[in-house]
């Protein structure tokens, strides 16, 4: 993201990603403003190198990962505000036909996957999916500090191109992927993707776990985070062979693979 006016910022998109999901998120941008949401509206579409980008205005807005590293008293603040804006979302009925329904997609993943994880685990995970409440209830689909900019000291949502619905526990699970399995993985995904330390990733996914279920057990916040921590995973696995670049594609395969049947034996 990056200011190009005292009152305008590019958000930069991968070169890998096309010009129509460009256009989806702007689409899908107003949906959510009209849902509540607070979000910026794209006012233009534009070309950075061989990327796209997407232009907004907003006014005294500041990068999430500027925010958080100047004390421990802003990461703080973001967690607390975070969490407020993620709970208000999950109350919010999406619009079924215009989002992805995150349980089918979960599904479909499986089945995706299946040949890479093996039979046994696939069974267990359709099961696990399948045991999820329906529920049609607005998710993000991607919620973590890169797609959050703080205006006048309030978040706001700023990618909107995944925009989904069903139980809470498929959002969970996404943020579980940013702050805790990636870096993980490879500690750039926190230090170089989202711009903040490796602890303080893993410190903003406890925190939000247990604000977002505010007063449950011990027991009850590792069996969710064990659960959110499956269904990441299996998204992280599909990611790959679909998404990721090649250099990427067989660590986070077979990293994922590896934790996914670790964490099949937790849930």
């Amino acid at each position: 993201m990056y200011r190009i006016a005292p009152d305008e910022i590019v958000k930069v998109y991968r070169e890998d990603i096309p010009f129509d999901r460009v256009l989806m998120e702007k689409r899908r941008s107003k949906r959510a403003l009209i849902l509540k949401v607070p979000t910026a509206i794209s006012l233009d579409i534009v070309k950075v190198g061989n990327c796209y980008g997407a232009v907004y205005e907003l006014l005294d807005a500041e990068p999430t990962d500027s925010y958080v590293n100047r004390s421990s008293e802003n990461l703080e603040n973001f967690i607390n505000m975070s969490v407020e804006l993620l709970k208000h979302i999950h109350s919010i009925d999406a619009d079924t036909a215009e989002c992805a329904d995150m349980k089918a997609d979960h599904l479909k993943w499986v089945d995706n996957t299946e040949h890479l994880i093996g039979n046994n685990a696939a069974d267990k995970l359709r099961d696990l999916i399948r045991s999820i409440p329906d529920s049609t209830k607005l998710l993000h689909g991607d919620f973590h500090l890169k797609n959050i900019i703080i205006v006048k000291g309030k978040p706001m949502l700023i990618d909107m191109d995944t925009l989904c619905f069903g139980d809470s526990i498929f959002d969970l699970a996404t943020i579980a992927n940013s702050y805790w399995i990636f870096p993980q993985m490879a500690p750039e995904a926190a230090t170089v993707h989202l711009g903040i330390s490796v602890g303080d990733a893993h410190h903003i996914w406890k925190r939000t776990l247990s604000l977002y279920f505010d007063g449950m057990s011990d027991d009850e916040l590792t069996r969710i985070e064990q659960k959110a921590r499956t269904l990441g995973l299996l998204r992280i696995i599909d990611f790959a062979q679909r998404s990721a670049p090649a250099e990427h594609r067989e660590l986070l395969t077979q990293q994922g693979i590896r934790m996914l049947h670790e964490a099949l034996g937790a849930v």
